[in-house]
């Protein structure tokens, strides 16, 4: 898969409209590849950047009405298009309001720095967190023996992957994945808990605490982020943030970030 092909699809990629299949083949491209994982980081702060931007602006009526005319004329005729990419995309009704914004971030406050900002990397790899959640990729090992994973990751990230034990009887691990956030190598960790599931990624960097809210739970101190609606609970180990994420109520996630052993 060339760098020109990864490149012009890195937002489908990003938005987890890629088939799983070609998913994986992004994967392993990215993985090898230093250059198009500078584009990975810069889209998906971008990405972020804009979804903070857009507020609560909204066009005149007759503005819309005309503008959603002439988007879906746009979507019929791109349907006859083909591509060595399958993708799924979203319909320009939807993807419109981001891109207008994405201009105004350009045209406003500039956009050549953000890969090198810690903040917006932060935020990058909180829509990693999610994106790869919601995607549901199959796993790359599945054994109930911590060896086993331990025995995969190896050599693949810079530090050692176990899967972490949690007070929770019905908390089952399923499985494991190798993953990137942002540009580093990670661990994402599969789990089931009464029927839904919750991902836990496993990764190094500084940057996505910096700017997370703090609290205590359990005696231990857990850094988390809303996003969206949504929260990111971290808690770190020995230089190693461990990120939750799961379709489960709030508490629970704080709970689970607290109480589980990571390090044994």
């Amino acid at each position: 898969m060339s760098c020109k092909l990864v490149r012009r699809h890195l937002g489908a990629f990003v938005d987890g409209e890629l088939d799983p299949a070609t998913q994986i083949e992004f994967e392993r491209h990215l993985e090898a590849c230093p250059g198009c994982q500078e584009h990975l980081a810069f889209e998906g702060s971008l990405r972020q950047q804009t979804r903070d931007s857009i507020g609560g602006a909204r066009a005149p009526e007759h503005l819309w009405g005309r503008t959603l005319h002439r988007l879906d004329e746009i979507d019929e005729a791109r349907a006859d298009h083909t591509s060595p990419i399958e993708v799924r995309p979203m319909r320009w009704r939807q993807t419109w309001p981001i891109a207008a914004a994405a201009a105004a971030v350009l045209i406003i406050g500039g956009v050549v720095g953000l890969p090198e900002s810690p903040e917006y990397q932060s935020a990058g790899m909180l829509q990693d967190v999610m994106n790869l959640h919601s995607q549901a990729l199959p796993s790359d090992v599945q054994a109930e023996a911590p060896q086993e994973v331990v025995r995969y990751f190896k050599g693949k990230t810079p530090f050692p992957v176990k899967p972490a034990k949690f007070e929770e009887p019905s908390m089952k691990f399923i499985g494991a994945r190798y993953i990137r956030v942002g540009s580093r190598p990670a661990a994402a960790l599969y789990y089931n808990l009464g029927g839904h599931r919750v991902t836990l990624l496993v990764f190094q960097s500084p940057e996505i605490v910096r700017n997370a809210q703090r609290t205590h739970v359990g005696g231990r101190e857990i850094y988390y982020h809303d996003v969206g609606g949504n929260v990111v609970t971290i808690r770190q180990q020995g230089g190693v943030n461990y990120a939750f994420f799961g379709d489960i109520d709030r508490r629970v996630l704080f709970r689970l970030a607290a109480n589980a052993r990571v390090a044994y």
